[in-house]
């Protein structure tokens, strides 16, 4: 549900912040945003033996990435009040391993986030009868 909420903004103090891997259509965002939109079409093709080319792996090939994604309808308004004892968040540290395919960390407030990531993974393994060069 989509919450009203009668408070003030408070201010997010982070005294250090790590972030190992960040990749593939990813946000790390300090501060405020209005809106924030990510999107990833990825096709993964692991191929036993190796491959030399991508040609005839065209994302257009598979109906994933034509498809429409439904959105959900807005929610319902449910206003609260909040008290908050102290006027700022203190982190000391935020240690992330890593962050990835239209993943979103931030360090702030956003009015809308929007994300998707669609993924296709395909395997070719070479059939057991046949002999292993």
């Amino acid at each position: 549900m989509l919450a009203r909420i009668a408070m003030k903004f408070r201010t997010t103090k982070v005294k250090d912040i790590k972030v190992s891997s960040l990749s593939y259509s990813s946000l790390l965002q300090i501060g405020d945003a209005k809106q924030i939109e990510s999107k990833l079409d990825a096709l993964a093709v692991q191929k036993e033996g190796g491959t030399d080319s991508d040609k005839g792996f065209e994302l257009e090939r598979y109906p994933i990435f034509d498809s429409t994604v439904k959105h959900f309808p807005n929610p319902e308004a449910v206003e609260g009040v909040h008290c908050h004892h102290q006027h700022d968040i203190s982190i000391p540290i935020i240690d992330v391993t890593a962050i990835s395919s239209s993943s979103i960390v931030q360090l702030g407030s956003t009015n809308c986030i929007q994300s998707l990531a669609r993924q296709k993974h395909i395997r070719i393994i070479r059939s057991e009868n046949k002999e292993r060069v």
